[in-house]
C-alpha cells in the first residue's frame, strides 16, 4: 500500500497545507492506488503506517526552508534536519523528523519515504491558507500524487 500523509493544524494558517491537500484528494476521489491520510498534528500516529506491507509514504507538510512562500521541495528524511526546538516527543508536537528517527531506532520497517515540504507564507493563529498557498493548492495536489506514484 502507498500512503499520502498530510500533517499540520487547521488553526495555524499555512501549517494546514498538508491537511488541505489530503482533503482535496479525498473530495475529488483522486486517491486511486494509494490512501490519503490526515494525521493532523499527531505525527506519532505515523508509526502505524510503518509496516512491511507499506510500499511508499509521501508526507506533505509546511516547512520553513528559506525559500519563497509557496515553493516546494521533495526530499528524503536523511537529506534534511529538523530545527524545531523541542522539550521531547509528544502528541502535541508535530515533528515528523523526530518521529521517523524514533521509529528507525525502535526497528520499525522503513518503506520508501519522502517529504514534500511547502514553504509557508504565514504561520499564525488563524484558520485558512494564505492567498499564496490557496492559489497553488490544485498544483500541489497534482505534484503530491505524481511524487508518490513515482516512488
Amino acid at each position: 500500500m502507498r500512503y499520502l500523509i498530510g500533517v499540520g493544524t487547521y488553526t495555524a494558517g499555512d501549517d494546514a497545507i498538508g491537511l488541505r491537500i489530503v482533503e482535496a484528494i479525498a473530495e475529488a476521489g483522486l486517491d486511486r492506488g494509494f490512501r490519503a491520510i490526515d494525521l493532523s498534528s499527531n505525527s506519532l500516529n505515523l508509526v502505524a503506517y510503518l509496516t512491511p506491507e507499506t510500499e511508499a509514504i509521501l508526507i506533505v507538510d509546511s516547512a520553513k526552508m528559506g525559500l519563497a512562500p509557496g515553493e516546494v521541495r521533495c526530499f528524503a528524511p536523511g537529506e534534511a534536519e529538523t530545527r524545531k526546538p523541542s522539550a521531547g516527543l509528544s502528541t502535541h508536537e508535530g515533528d515528523v523528523m523526530k518521529v521517523l528517527e524514533l521509529a528507525r531506532a525502535m526497528g520499525f520497517p522503513m518503506p520508501r519515504l519522502r517529504i514534500m515540504g511547502i514553504e509557508p507564507d504565514t504561520i499564525e493563529s488563524r484558520t485558512g491558507l494564505s492567498a499564496t498557498l490557496e492559489a497553488r493548492t490544485a498544483g500541489y495536489v497534482r505534484a503530491a500524487i505524481d511524487e508518490l506514484m513515482s516512488m
